[in-house]
């Protein structure tokens, strides 16, 4: 999983060089137009210099692409070989049969390599029936990254998967806010450029990296209210930011002396569900 996503992050940064340098090279035919007596002929070379370079990063992510397919169609390959009846049904623990697949664009493009240590507590939810109307899906390999994800920023799982329902209807190609707001949790590229670069995450139309910028922006908020709300409301107050920004919940909800409103309570309430759902599970098995 990490192996693939740092190819991928390579790959992107490639990208981003090569669309800056062709703004420098516009810039510098522009300058030669206005000033063509100018070192015409130095910059003429090094321009020449510079695309050879650029054609020969392009080249190289292509032989990154061609070895990123290769390997799915590996693990691919790989599980179409694996006998049905050797394969342990993992319902009783996961809620689903098996925390491994094939999957189509774009689920595949994430490894599935996680550890055993990693998926400890996981547990398979159903989307809701509004959810599946309006043609979203969260399969088992984004559910089980999430949950990592979730871990590791010390989130809790079950408020982002009703975040997820209720921001996105689980469609990774949701579009929001004319167009601003991008994938399951909604991200807006253009408030969270820094984390994006930090993270390595430069397409929210990804849903792997969707929810690593999505989560990692919940934490950041949780963090920095952490000792100033109730421990109780933090989950509430947490939201609440997240849906309005900081200034926006201050401003339109706490000033007011509301906490709790449609949007915090309605995902809230469904991930009590969700636990509880889960809890059921977990001593039917007991």
């Amino acid at each position: 999983m990490t192996r693939a996503r740092s190819r991928r992050t390579a790959r992107r940064k490639i990208k981003r060089l090569i669309r800056k340098t062709l703004k420098i090279v516009c810039a510098v035919w522009d300058f030669i137009a206005r000033h063509p007596a100018m070192l015409a002929m130095p910059l003429i070379i090094f321009l020449l210099v510079l695309t050879i370079q650029m054609h020969e990063f392009e080249k190289q992510v292509q032989a990154w692409d061609q070895e990123i397919r290769q390997q799915q169609e590996q693990i691919e390959e790989l599980y179409d070989r694996q006998d049905p009846v050797e394969q342990t049904d993992m319902t009783d623990v996961y809620g689903c049969k098996s925390l491994y697949g094939t999957y189509d664009f774009p689920w595949n493009t994430m490894s599935q390599d996680w550890g055993s240590d990693q998926v400890t507590g996981f547990y398979y939810h159903e989307i809701s029936e509004e959810c599946k109307a309006a043609g979203g899906e969260l399969p088992t390999i984004i559910q089980v990254y999430t949950y990592i994800v979730c871990e590791q920023n010390g989130v809790d799982y079950e408020m982002v998967f009703a975040l997820i329902e209720q921001e996105s209807r689980c469609r990774w190609d949701a579009e929001g806010d004319n167009g601003t707001s991008i994938g399951l949790m909604q991200v807006s590229e253009k408030w969270h450029m820094q984390r994006m670069e930090e993270l390595g995450a430069y397409d929210l139309k990804n849903p792997y990296q969707n929810v690593l910028v999505g989560v990692n922006y919940l934490s950041e908020i949780q963090n920095d209210l952490r000792g100033t709300v109730p421990d109780e409301d933090l989950p509430y107050y947490t939201l609440a930011v997240y849906n309005y920004g900081k200034q926006g919940a201050k401003a339109n909800l706490w000033d007011q002396g509301v906490v709790k409103y449609t949007y915090n309570t309605k995902i809230m309430d469904r991930a009590q569900q969700l636990k509880e759902e889960k809890k059921k599970a977990e001593e039917g098995c007991g």
